[in-house]
Order: C-alpha cells, then sequence, then structure tokens
C-alpha cells in the first residue's frame, strides 16, 4: 500500500489518500473548532508552540477532562485537545513509527499472523503506520489508552481506512480503554492459537512518559503473555525523545520505566536487541513546512 511517500530515505510525505484522512478527520475540525489557534499554526507565530505545549500539559493532558486555559482565558473541551494533539503530534508520530518499523523490522509476509498491540494508542497513529509498513490488511489491531475520546477518533480513522470508507484499516481491530489491562489476554486469546505462527509485536510510541503508568502491572501482564504464548516470537518496539543527554529527573520520566520494564522481562532470552537515534523529516499538516525530528528507538525481540 503506497500509503506514505518516501522521496528520500529519511523524508516522508503522505500520500493523495492519506491527504484527505487528514483533511476530513483533522485539519477540518481543528480550523472549525479552534479558529484562533488554527490561524496561529498556519502563521507559523513563534507563541503556538508554547500554547500548544501548555493546553496540552506536555502531552499528559487528560483528554477526557474540559481544562481551563489561565493565559488564553479559554476552555478546551475533550475534542478540542484531541483535535490539537492530532495536528500537532500525529504527523511526527505516524512517520517516526513508519521510519523505524521499515528500517528496522523484519518485512510482513502475507503468510504471516500478526497482532499488533499498540500502548497508548492514541488516534490510531502507530497503526496507520503499520498498515503501511505491513503493506497487507490480514493484521490484528489491538489499540490501548486511556482517553475514551481519544478511542474515539481512533475508531473513526480506523473507518475511513486508506481508501476513503471503502474498507478499514483493520477488519481485525479491538480498542481497550484503561490501563488496567484485563481485557488484553482475553484478546489475544480470541485471535491466537499456541503453534499457529502469530507474531506477537507490542508497540510503545511515547507511551512510558506517563506519570499514571504503573510499571509493575504491565510487566506482570506482559510476562504472564508471554509465557502463555511461549511458542510465537515477541517484539517489543519502543519509541522515545531521545533521552542520552539528559540526567537527573528528565531522563528518569523518560527512560526510567522502559529500563524496569526491560529488567522483569530478563527472565525471558532475548535477541541481540537493537537501539539507536534515527533523524527523519516530513512536512507539517497546516503550513506544510518541512520539519526535521529525532526518534530514540529500541527493539527486543524474543524467541
Amino acid at each position: 500500500m503506497s500509503y506514505i511517500h518516501c522521496p528520500n530515505d529519511t523524508y516522508y510525505k503522505p500520500s493523495e489518500s492519506l491527504k484527505n484522512l487528514f483533511e476530513e478527520l483533522i485539519i477540518q475540525p481543528f480550523e472549525h473548532d479552534l479558529p484562533v489557534l488554527s490561524e496561529d499554526v498556519k502563521n507559523n507565530r513563534i507563541y503556538y508552540w508554547e500554547d500548544i505545549a501548555r493546553i496540552l500539559e506536555q502531552g499528559q493532558s487528560n483528554f477526557d477532562e474540559v481544562s481551563f486555559d489561565k493565559p488564553s482565558n479559554e476552555y478546551y473541551f475533550p475534542k478540542d485537545k484531541v483535535s490539537i494533539y492530532c495536528v500537532h503530534h500525529m504527523p511526527r508520530h505516524l512517520f517516526g513509527s513508519y521510519h523505524i518499523f521499515t528500517k528496522c523490522i523484519t518485512p510482513i509476509s502475507e503468510k504471516n499472523k500478526v497482532v499488533f498491540v499498540d500502548f497508548g494508542c492514541g488516534p490510531l497513529t502507530s497503526g496507520i503506520a503499520f498498515r503501511a509498513f505491513a503493506e497487507q490488511s490480514d493484521i490484528t489491531y489491538l489499540g490501548i489508552d486511556s482517553s475514551r475520546t481519544m478511542l474515539n477518533k481512533a475508531v473513526t480513522i480506523n473507518k475511513y481506512g486508506s481508501n476513503t470508507y471503502k474498507e478499514p484499516f483493520f477488519d481485525k481491530f479491538g480498542l481497550i480503554h484503561g490501563y488496567s489491562y484485563d481485557g488484553l489476554t482475553k484478546l489475544l486469546g480470541k485471535y491466537i492459537e499456541n503453534g499457529d505462527g502469530t507474531q506477537i509485536i507490542f508497540n510503545f510510541c511515547y507511551f512510558f512518559a506517563s506519570p499514571t503508568l504503573d510499571i509493575n502491572n504491565l510487566s506482570d501482564v506482559l510476562i504472564r503473555i508471554m509465557k502463555e504464548h511461549h511458542q510465537h516470537k515477541v517484539c517489543l518496539v519502543y519509541q522515545n525523545p531521545d533521552h542520552r543527554s539528559l540526567s537527573g529527573a528528565r531522563r528518569l520520566q523518560l527512560y526510567g520505566k522502559w529500563e524496569k520494564l526491560k529488567a522483569s522481562l530478563s527472565v525471558f532470552r532475548s535477541q541481540v536487541p537493537q537501539s539507536n537515534v534515527e533523524t527523519f523529516s516530513y512536512c507539517r499538516l497546516i503550513n506544510d513546512l518541512l520539519h526535521k525530528s529525532t526518534v530514540y528507538y529500541e527493539i527486543l525481540c524474543y524467541e
């Protein structure tokens, strides 16, 4: 599926279908509901970055609650915050995920069964990237997010699909609200039979900085799943800002919980892990300015 174009190794552009999705489901609602902020973004006014970071609380906002922003004297409703998030963060996370998948993961054969479990799935960002990477529709997608508003957006985007409502991105599609993970093992049991060769991919895109994440609970669930499905290949894909030059609390916030998870999973024999910082370029949604970004990634594979 030529859904994402790559003019060179590190520069990504949306196809016409992806442009249409952005325009209909993201840009138009943003411009209609938030005209003042939309003008700031369109004209690349320097302070709009600060406004968005403040409104979204550095991405840690509760997307299901109404927020009052004192500097602007404005109330921002859940759909507004999701809209702001999509305009500001979705292209970077989508093209960054696609870059990591295409450069660092073994291509998915049509014969392979794959379950893609997306933690902190948001509006289906990494799901779109993985669908474009896999170039086939026989992928089971399971998304997990603490925000119902985000999950509702993911449902809408999945229905839109790669060809404007003609077929969804994923026919096998399940969403879990909250981070208790109780429903995850049941859903995996629905789609996986031991010994059927299904590959399980756990994706963590800008997920581990969440202050509400219970890393012990997550570790317990993943260990239980990996023991239950020990006959299957399991890959963990981690993406976050580059933490290596940071120290103290900020580094711990970005990377500490991932380190704890890796330590918990050390009971399983791992292949040689991959890790690196990748740089890529893309165009922003509204003002179409070229933007360069970096992402730190790690991939752990268990046979």
